[in-house]
């Protein structure tokens, strides 16, 4: 499987939408997980990274069934502690809140490195990441997005994951140009997953889109 994740209007879903579409019928795409109805933040947390760990288990039986099939999932774990250490950092909620995150994290083996997942982080700076999504700025419903303490906070995670997760070959962050492309990521990823991508988007990869 591979997951995106990283900042806000870094192109994550747009890049999975161009996936899906250059090879329908030989892509899976998790769509972003939405938190079910809950007033008690580790219940929130919890539902999330249950998801995150079924959506493994689930890439695993599909590809087993279908080997030449791309599995790729918006957003994972890390998007789960990116808010809770954002929310924390800004003063919205208790720090103990990302300790939870993150102790769950790793008794569910979230953080242990799998050979099978390969993990995208999108870095963009926050002004950037605003000016990316500007015709959302008026909706209250996304005022939290917009807001640059949150966003810092939120950039400064992503940019420092080495103090929380340990780096290996399957973690791989990646400054989101605006040209980024499939054939690009495809030529970073490790060999397993990038053999893969590339027999499946053979046709895009030709026309260098």
């Amino acid at each position: 499987m591979i997951a995106l994740d990283g900042m806000p209007g870094a192109g994550k879903t747009t890049l999975l939408r161009r996936l899906h579409d250059a090879a329908p019928g030989r892509v899976k795409i998790f769509p972003e997980a939405q938190p079910a109805d809950h007033s008690d933040d580790l219940e929130i947390t919890r539902d999330l990274l249950n998801e995150a760990a079924d959506r493994i288990a689930t890439a695993g039986q599909l590809v087993t069934a279908q080997p030449g099939l791309v599995v790729a999932s918006d957003r994972c774990h890390i998007g789960v502690l990116t808010y809770r250490y954002a929310l924390a950092q800004t003063g919205r909620s208790p720090h103990r809140a990302f300790d939870d995150a993150l102790t769950l994290c790793h008794t569910m083996g979230l953080l242990i490195p799998r050979t099978n997942v390969c993990t995208l982080v999108f870095l963009v700076d926050p002004e950037r990441s605003i000016a990316r999504r500007a015709r959302y700025a008026t909706d209250p419903r996304h005022a939290l997005w917009f807001d640059r303490s949150f966003l810092a906070a939120y950039h400064d995670f992503l940019t420092g994951l080495d103090a929380w997760i340990t780096p290996h070959p399957e973690l791989i962050s990646i400054e989101a140009d605006d040209d980024l492309g499939w054939p690009q990521l495809a030529a970073l990823l490790p060999r397993a997953h990038a053999s893969k991508l590339t027999a499946v988007l053979a046709p895009e990869a030709r026309e260098g889109r």
